[in-house]
C-alpha cells in the first residue's frame, strides 16, 4: 500500500526508475513516474496523491515556462525528447 503504510529502512533502489517509490513513507514499486521537482521516481499511487488538482495548479503557477508536467513516465520523457524537448537525463 502506498503512503502511510511503511515504517522501516529504505530499500537501496528508493527513488530510482522502476525501483521503490521515493516518497518518505512508501516503498511501493515500480516507481515509474519521474518528478521534475525532486528529480526522483514515484509509484502510481503517490504520483496521483502528489499531483492532484492542487499539485497541477501549483506546478503551472510556479513554473509557467516549462512545457511539461511535473510527473512523466520514461515513455513521456522520451517522446518529448524526440520532438526536441529537453530530457532530465
Amino acid at each position: 500500500m502506498a503512503y502511510g503504510e511503511y515504517a522501516g529502512p529504505d530499500k537501496p533502489d528508493k527513488g530510482k526508475e522502476n525501483g521503490s517509490c521515493n516518497r518518505a513513507s512508501c516503498q511501493c514499486s515500480p516507481a515509474r513516474w519521474y518528478n521534475h521537482g525532486s528529480l526522483a521516481w514515484y509509484c502510481d499511487d503517490c504520483m496521483n496523491q502528489i499531483y492532484d488538482e492542487m499539485g497541477r495548479t501549483l506546478w503551472q503557477r510556479d513554473f509557467p515556462s516549462l512545457q511539461h508536467p511535473m510527473f512523466e513516465t520514461r515513455d513521456m520523457i522520451s517522446a518529448r525528447a524526440a520532438l526536441g524537448g529537453l530530457s532530465h537525463d
